[in-house]
């Protein structure tokens, strides 16, 4: 028993030996070339091939193998196998695959997934799409993109694809871009008494500017101006009505922007309106005449509390930053105002009056800007 127990030992000993020598004795090969991806090679600096070097056992007393053997590519596969006799048996090696394609993808075409979006430009982000074709090993991707910058004219747009060996190509277009909108700032409306100002500055100074007006309560727009200037002069405005203006900027991009600013009345009326009027600074107080009327009487309160009276001979009154009356000193500060006029007959002393009207007006907070 006991020697049948190392015979047995001896004979695995000799099993495991075997491929041991085997791999010890048979030929071993490597490749110059530059190595791609998924086990492709992309040529080497010979070309589009690759060159296969065996080495054979120092032992060995006979061979077919060739130290140095051109790959030709482009192949999706090819072997090669060699022997060399070691001690008198013959060991033979067969290469894995051999995959070869040297040739970046052909006919790569760039897509745009829609036209232009205003005259040329387009004004939000493009999906891009790219395609190709690759004969040996094939196309691995063409990733899209989604443009949404730089801005400007004739911007290259690039992409392209990539083969299964790692080879790629790439291509571009040009396009106009632009998707910023313009901005509006330093904007106001100086009144006087028969015009208002509207003044402007647009970060895009070729940007079209059109220029609406409407009186407030109302959705009735007049088109005042188009044009790429920074100011217009509304001569077409009547006393005591406040004003919205509406600025829209719109760049060659079709990229558009608005603004809304108020246009306070100088000259504030009797007149009835859906709505108390903002004045703008130092307003006048501006009445019908009356027949016979030497003078008025023009009283101005602000809440309960009286803070001016004055006996204007016209018909009209300004209203001053500040002034003095009463003994005291006033200022025309933010709040609710209510006027009241009278219409003066014969002399002062006579005080012969007859109510003309009153009406009423805010002095708003200046905005911060």
């Amino acid at each position: 028993m006991h020697r049948s127990l190392v015979a047995a030992a001896a004979i695995a000993v000799s099993l495991v030996l075997v491929p041991t020598a085997a791999a010890d004795n048979a030929p071993t090969y490597t490749i110059d070339g530059i190595t791609g991806t998924n086990g492709w090679y992309r040529g080497s600096a010979h070309g589009n091939n690759v060159i296969l070097h065996w080495r054979v056992s120092a032992d060995a007393t006979d061979t077919n193998c060739v130290p140095a053997l051109t790959i030709p590519g482009p192949t999706t596969g090819t072997t090669r196998s060699c022997w060399a006799v070691v001690g008198g048996a013959t060991y033979t090696t067969t290469t894995a695959a051999i995959k070869i394609d040297a040739a970046p993808p052909t006919g790569v075409q760039v897509h745009l997934t829609r036209s232009p979006d205003h005259k040329g430009w387009y004004n939000h982000a493009l999906p891009v799409t790219f395609s190709g074709n690759d004969a040996t090993s094939g196309i691995a991707a063409c990733p899209s993109i989604n443009y949404a910058g730089p801005e400007g004219a004739s911007v290259p747009v690039t992409g392209g694809c990539t083969d299964n060996a790692g080879n790629s190509t790439s291509t571009s277009v040009a396009i106009n871009y632009d998707a910023t909108a313009p901005t509006l700032s330093k904007l106001s409306v100086g009144s006087s008494a028969d015009a208002n100002v509207v003044r402007w500055t647009s970060s895009e100074p070729t940007a079209k500017i059109v220029l609406q007006r409407a009186p407030r309560a109302s959705t009735k727009r007049v088109l005042l101006y188009r044009g790429v200037g920074s100011k217009f002069v509304d001569k077409n405005i009547q006393p005591g009505i406040e004003y919205v203006y509406t600025l829209r900027g719109v760049d060659q991009a079709g990229n558009d922007t608005e603004a809304t600013l108020a246009g306070l009345p100088k000259v504030l009326t009797l007149r009835r309106v859906p709505y108390v009027p903002r004045a703008a600074p130092k307003p006048i107080l501006r009445w019908e005449r009356v027949a016979g009327a030497r003078y008025y009487n023009v009283q101005l309160f602000r809440g309960a509390k009286r803070v001016l009276a004055a006996w204007p001979a016209t018909h009209q009154l300004g209203v001053p930053a500040a002034w003095k009356w009463n003994g005291r000193s006033y200022r025309l500060r933010p709040g609710h105002y209510r006027w009241y006029v009278w219409a003066g007959f014969g002399p002062r002393t006579f005080a012969q009056y007859r109510t003309v009207g009153t009406a009423d007006f805010i002095v708003a907070p200046r905005s911060k800007r």
